[in-house]
């Protein structure tokens, strides 16, 4: 069963946002874009990868756990969780194209260009996480073996020198392996197994850098304001009486400015002021920021000039 679900990550809607917000000549332009790209990537592999968990069927009970952040030495995330009464296991995503080789402390991949990249080696991270795990386990006095395996979400990778110290998967493999796994008296019963399932569920701690902005050390200032235009992608939609209007592309989108007011609290400042959303969504009328704030999904404090809102991301 899936206990936490895919679900697509804010921290990719932000740095996508921070991406096309960010002046091309920024010196940090190029470094957004690539981490963007990446973790783009990754959460392709990790959505496709749960669709194989949705479809697994066993003979005894288990939980399944996408994206899940938790906290023993320090704070790690499990790209996918897999609890049963005999083993947990902890499998690491990896979408990446090309040629692949493992060495000790790298992931090297090579394109057909002959361009070649390094990445750190997923078994070092898979090492920590299942070590990080255990330790929740032993607080908790759950003696429950933990497993672990890399998984490549896609044939387009071509493993030329596999790991020689773990499993190594791609996503077809995933249902096979798990079946295979041996079992003999299970080690929790299905009410043990429920309560670990709560247990992680309520300990999940969700990764949230916002504003990206400070978290990647960007001056919020040098990021493009305005509002944007969902049709061709101009920011900058002027504000005309119950509409706003794209000068590109000329079409009216009455509530344009409410994907900008969540972009704002994404990558720019955690709260916002009625001058800060003149400023931000390019009003000149402070009734209008009002009635717009005021009509928003927002958490407001403070009364007159002192009014601040802010914004709650889901879990």
């Amino acid at each position: 069963m899936i206990a936490k679900k895919y679900s697509a990550s804010l921290h990719v809607k932000a740095l996508h946002t921070l991406h096309k917000r960010m002046p091309r000549n920024h010196p940090k332009y190029v470094m957004i874009k690539d981490e963007y790209y990446q973790k783009l990537n990754g959460e392709i592999g990790e959505e496709v990868v749960m669709k194989v968990f949705e479809q697994l069927k066993l003979p005894y009970k288990f939980y399944v756990f996408h994206n899940i952040s938790l906290y023993a030495e320090s704070l790690f995330q499990i790209d996918v969780l897999l609890i049963t009464p005999y083993y947990a296991f902890v499998f690491e995503v990896k979408n990446i194209k090309g040629e692949i080789v493992f060495t000790d402390q790298q992931l090297t991949r090579t394109l057909e260009t002959n361009k070649t990249d390094s990445y750190e080696n997923p078994v070092l991270q898979l090492a920590e996480y299942e070590y990080q795990l255990n330790q929740i386990f032993k607080a908790s006095g759950i003696t429950l073996p933990i497993h672990g395996a890399v998984v490549f979400a896609f044939a387009t990778s071509n493993i030329k020198v596999p790991p020689t110290n773990k499993t190594l998967l791609f996503r077809r493999g995933i249902k096979p392996y798990i079946r295979n796994i041996q079992t003999n008296s299970p080690i929790l019963n299905e009410a043990e197994l429920d309560n670990l399932k709560e247990y992680l569920l309520k300990a999940n701690i969700d990764f949230q850098p916002f504003p990206i902005s400070n978290y990647y050390g960007i001056d919020p200032s040098t990021i493009q304001i305005g509002v944007e235009c969902s049709h061709c992608g101009l920011i900058g939609m002027k504000k005309l009486p119950h509409n706003w209007f794209c000068p590109r592309c000329k079409i009216y989108q009455k509530k344009a400015h409410e994907q900008t007011i969540d972009e704002y609290f994404l990558i720019y400042k955690s709260t916002m002021s009625n001058i800060e959303c003149q400023h931000f969504l390019q009003l000149n009328n402070k009734h209008e920021a009002t009635r717009i704030l005021k009509n928003s999904m927002l958490i407001k404090t403070g009364q007159s000039k002192n009014t601040k809102y802010s914004a709650i991301f889901p879990k």
